[in-house]
């Protein structure tokens, strides 16, 4: 988070975060219902498997303040949405919405939170 920019870091690092994830032998799912910008879409690339809502935007923002994605979306972005689409989002820092996401790859698939049929995402 930038309101944590020149203090002292607490916790794990998010690139440990990323690291543990990915290793997770069992499969983690990452929900995505609004926005996942810079660090909260390094850590959904991370999952095995990303679900959005169609209302959520995803992207890597970091460039608009002169910084790169540090905790491995460069590496993992484009195994999924491949290197133009991804060099294209990482050095806009445009935010795709979630139908867009999941044609790039991004995001696996995109429903309707708590449509007929299906749980919500979240209580």
């Amino acid at each position: 988070d930038i309101t944590e920019f020149g203090s002292p870091s607490q916790g794990p690092p998010l690139d440990a975060i990323c690291e543990a994830l990915e290793a997770c032998t069992k499969p983690v799912i990452c929900a995505i219902d609004g926005t996942a910008l810079g660090g909260g879409l390094e850590l959904a690339l991370a999952c095995h498997w990303r679900i959005a809502t169609p209302r959520a935007k995803v992207g890597l923002p970091e460039v608009n303040i002169g910084i790169l994605p540090g905790a491995g979306g460069t590496q993992r972005l484009p195994r999924l949405a491949g290197v133009e689409a991804s060099l294209k989002l990482i050095t806009t820092g445009a935010m795709v919405p979630a139908p867009m996401a999941m044609k790039l790859g991004i995001i696996d698939t995109v429903v309707e939170a708590g449509g007929k049929g299906q749980p919500p995402l979240r209580d």
